[in-house]
């Protein structure tokens, strides 16, 4: 009986540490960023805690969901397009894809990014 008791407490604990460490993780991405839209003009892109995705851009207003995609933030905007940010040494990438264009075609427009929080 103790032995099952330890297994269980361990097999707990383990699942907290991997729950835990992903939650840290994508709490990385978490924050607001300043980038640039597909025409060059100021937008930016913040990402909450609980998966929401916002945007601005020449006062429009995007929303969206974002998901921790190994070593990138990937976000399904309402509109259809999908942008994604990723690290670039010390700084961050943007790479933005039009509605109907995977992630694997070639990307719409790219630029870098800034996390500003």
């Amino acid at each position: 009986m103790k032995a099952i008791k330890s297994i269980k407490v361990c097999v707990v604990a383990g699942i907290v540490a991997v729950l835990t460490s992903s939650a840290s993780f994508a709490s990385d991405w978490t924050g607001k960023y300043m980038t640039e839209d597909t025409k060059g003009n100021a937008m930016s892109i913040t990402l909450a805690d609980d998966a929401k995705a916002t945007g601005a851009k020449l006062g429009h207003v995007l929303s969206g969901n974002w998901t921790n995609d190994r070593d990138a933030a990937v976000i399904k905007w309402d509109t259809g397009w999908t942008t994604k940010l990723s690290k670039d040494g010390d700084r961050y990438k943007k790479t933005a894809y039009r509605v109907g264009t995977s992630m694997q075609e070639d990307p719409t427009h790219t630029g870098s990014a800034e996390k500003i929080e």
